[in-house]
């Protein structure tokens, strides 16, 4: 299966404090989680703003996923050059397409910021991002707490479930909109209305 995420800030002592975690190692060992439930045939790819900007912690968060084919897009949090020291991964770039509208169902266009527009917006495809931390309602009042939280900056509340009420086929892959979660891409596309609600929600013909 094909998994995405996004804004993991390993050994970010700033942003462990912000998700409402006590220690930098609890904040860690939650996300390490969730990338322990991946499998090596699965494919991962990671949408920016990963861990410190050094090998040794590039090293660490390799380790931990069993993933053969890994995926970099780089954040503004990011040094590719670590990543392509390391080595470890199947692609390091700041910009990326994968999947066919016909023969996968989708495509995704994937970056670290969110996009307005993007390659075969109107047929088919979706824009995968991270970076703004976005967050769902349930996630608010759940653990752990985001502090008060605001709709603005960090914490943009209901950002994926507006954009689907809306038909923007755009989508804030990172851990916390996502229960600090990887997102598979079937989840994705199940998450946005099918073709025929979208062309009628947009007053377009589908396509033959």
């Amino acid at each position: 299966m094909r998994f995405f995420t996004s804004d993991l800030h390993l050994g970010d002592k700033s942003v462990a404090r912000w998700r409402g975690f006590s220690s930098i190692e609890e904040h860690d060992e939650l996300i390490a989680e969730g990338l322990r439930r991946l499998h090596p045939e699965d494919e991962l790819w990671i949408l920016g703003d990963v861990c410190k900007a050094n090998v040794a912690s590039v090293a660490r968060l390799r380790d931990l996923i069993s993933c053969e084919r890994v995926h970099i897009v780089i954040g503004n949090h990011d040094s590719g050059a670590k990543f392509l020291t390391h080595g470890g991964f199947a692609s390091v770039d700041y910009y990326a397409q994968v999947g066919r509208v016909v023969r996968d169902g989708y495509k995704f266009v994937m970056s670290h910021y969110p996009m307005l527009d993007w390659d075969r917006a109107y047929h088919g495809s979706y824009m995968l991002h991270g970076h703004i931390h976005s967050l769902t309602a349930e996630r608010v009042s759940a653990f752990p707490a985001h502090g008060e939280g605001t709709n603005s900056g960090m914490g943009l509340r209901g950002y994926n479930e507006r954009n689907r009420d809306h038909g923007i086929r755009r989508f804030d892959v990172g851990v916390d909109a996502n229960g600090y979660l990887p997102v598979s891409a079937e989840q994705i596309v199940a998450f946005f209305p099918d073709d025929a609600t979208w062309y009628e929600m947009h007053g377009l013909v589908p396509q033959a």
